[in-house]
């Protein structure tokens, strides 16, 4: 468990991660197109820890220039499959630990301009079956992966967090 959440909690695994997830499958070599700041070796070395910790797994593999090559997807594990209570919460702490890092450093910079950089926390208690549930989250990261893609010109990386938590009392 604690090699997954290294693995998850790095940077460039995760950014990674990201890049396979919206392409559904992916080479290193693909990988290391859309990526070129990273170097070649650390794109090895992180694969390698993601397969290791079972973040990604081999969906296929291809001939290319008489060589095998991997082609890569990610496993739908996350919190979705801890192995006990206590790893899905060592999951979701690390992860907002994460936020609260971020949001921190934020607004310690002194650079903080909140409508300039259009951040937002909303919380919505939402009253749906697993269906319709299942369908919207979907439908939610079909727009998320089709945004991801866009390529335009002055861009800004910015974090979006989408978490989905337990219910709690709704005071009314």
């Amino acid at each position: 468990m604690e090699k997954l959440l290294k693995v998850l909690t790095d940077p460039v695994s995760n950014k990674i991660l990201q890049m396979i997830r919206v392409k559904k499958q992916m080479s290193i070599s693909e990988i290391l197109s859309e990526n070129q700041s990273v170097p070649r070796a650390t794109v090895y070395r992180k694969i390698e820890k993601m397969l290791e910790v079972g973040a990604i797994c081999v969906a296929q593999t291809r001939k290319v220039r008489g060589q095998t090559e991997n082609i890569y997807a990610v496993k739908e594990m996350y919190i979705a499959n801890p192995a006990s209570d206590e790893d899905g919460m060592k999951i979701v702490t690390i992860g907002l630990m994460q936020i609260l890092d971020l949001f921190n450093k934020y607004f310690s910079s002194g650079e903080a301009d909140v409508e300039r950089d259009k951040l937002f926390l909303l919380n919505y208690a939402i009253e749906l079956s697993d269906e319709d549930y299942s369908e919207m989250t979907k439908e939610i990261l079909g727009v998320v992966d089709k945004y991801q893609k866009k390529k335009s010109e002055n861009t800004k990386f910015r974090n979006l967090y989408l978490i989905s938590a337990p219910k709690g009392e709704i005071n009314e």
